[in-house]
């Protein structure tokens, strides 16, 4: 998920990882196959199918701080954000030519106005 002001200067940046199974020995990008390869446990992060997923992110927009009469106030620089999502399947775990995008879907959000994703 990447956020951006109305002029390009991206502010935010996150990436969530959905995987089935730990990597080789519980470290690199090597995924292990058998139950010799695979180390302690490991949380589940795969998403089954037909499944929904929520996620939350929450994004700073980005502000300034103004002195005016002996008093501090902070002060939006841009009240609208550029904010995009796309949701990748690597069937080898990293990009390599084979990845293929499942969903991508583009917004501006405006502090102004009252707005759901959907």
């Amino acid at each position: 998920m990447t956020a951006k002001t109305a002029d390009d200067k991206e502010i935010y940046n996150k990436q969530k990882i959905y995987m089935p199974f730990p990597g080789r020995m519980g470290q690199g990008k090597e995924m292990g196959r058998g139950p010799y390869e695979k180390s302690g446990l490991l949380r589940e992060t795969s998403i089954p199918p037909m499944a929904t997923v929520h996620e939350t992110f929450e994004i700073t927009y980005p502000f300034e701080d103004v002195g005016t009469a002996g008093a501090t106030t902070r002060e939006l620089v841009n009240d609208e954000l550029n904010v995009k999502v796309t949701l990748w399947y690597l069937p080898f775990g990293e990009f390599d030519g084979y990845e293929v995008v499942f969903f991508e879907e583009e917004k501006k959000l405006d502090l102004k106005t009252e707005w759901v994703w959907r």
